[in-house]
């Protein structure tokens, strides 16, 4: 059967796509591998142990998560996919009856706390995050494995890269069609749009709100007609 994977955070994860949208894509099926509160190194990680453990999909579908992410191998469960990786953010998500008992819980919220007080502005995390999708797309390339990446809840921007060097690998996301321009799209904020006015002020973010399946629907349409392009 030819499979549709998916693969980011919660964003991703939630994503329930419609049998015609699956179908439209060139699929028979759905596989989702997205895991709240991951990292893009995990969805290239992930991606790339699916598809050693599975062989290629038909297509895949990676929704860029939050840029700020990262992840150490200190999980108490050995995952099949996942290992003993576990996803690093600020200290109030971590959870330590799912860490190691050989980590010390104390020092790795103080780990957690130096990370990102050590990093002086956002050009690190973005400079990884371009890295990591070039070496996605190289993966999947390779492979013959067709494929479209685009952000889904970091509003990239290239006011952030004014008079910083080291960003001349900007061209080859620029160049490649499979990745819808990262710095004039956002998955979230487009399906954010769609809501009616009284639901944009209980949820004031347009970046980081988890949508209905209407939404979703709403990506799905906007992900074909740009398939179409």
């Amino acid at each position: 059967m030819s499979t549709l994977l998916i693969n980011g955070c919660s964003f991703a994860r939630i994503w329930k796509p419609e049998d015609s949208f699956v179908k439209s894509m060139g699929c028979d099926i759905a596989v989702n591998i997205g895991k709240d509160g991951t990292s893009l190194p995990r969805t290239v990680r992930s991606t790339i142990e699916w598809i050693a453990q599975n062989g290629d999909p038909t297509f895949v579908l990676i929704p860029i998560t939050l840029c700020t992410r990262w992840e150490l191998s200190i999980a108490r469960k050995d995952d099949v996919l996942d290992g003993t990786w576990y996803p690093m953010q600020i200290r109030e998500y971590l959870q330590k009856d799912k860490i190691s008992t050989d980590v010390d819980f104390k020092r790795l919220e103080e780990l957690s706390d130096l990370y990102y007080a050590s990093i002086p502005n956002i050009r690190t995390y973005y400079d990884r995050a371009f890295t990591d999708m070039i070496a996605l797309c190289g993966f999947l390339d390779s492979r013959k494995v067709d494929y479209l990446m685009f952000d889904i809840c970091n509003n990239f921007t290239t006011d952030h890269l004014i008079g910083y060097q080291g960003f001349e690998k900007i061209k080859f996301l620029n160049q490649n069609k499979k990745i819808i321009d990262i710095f004039n799209f956002c998955g979230n904020h487009f399906m954010w749009e769609s809501l009616q006015d009284s639901e944009k002020k209980s949820n004031t973010d347009p970046y980081m709100h988890h949508h209905d399946l209407e939404q979703y629907q709403l990506l799905e349409k906007y992900i074909l007609s740009y398939l179409r392009l």
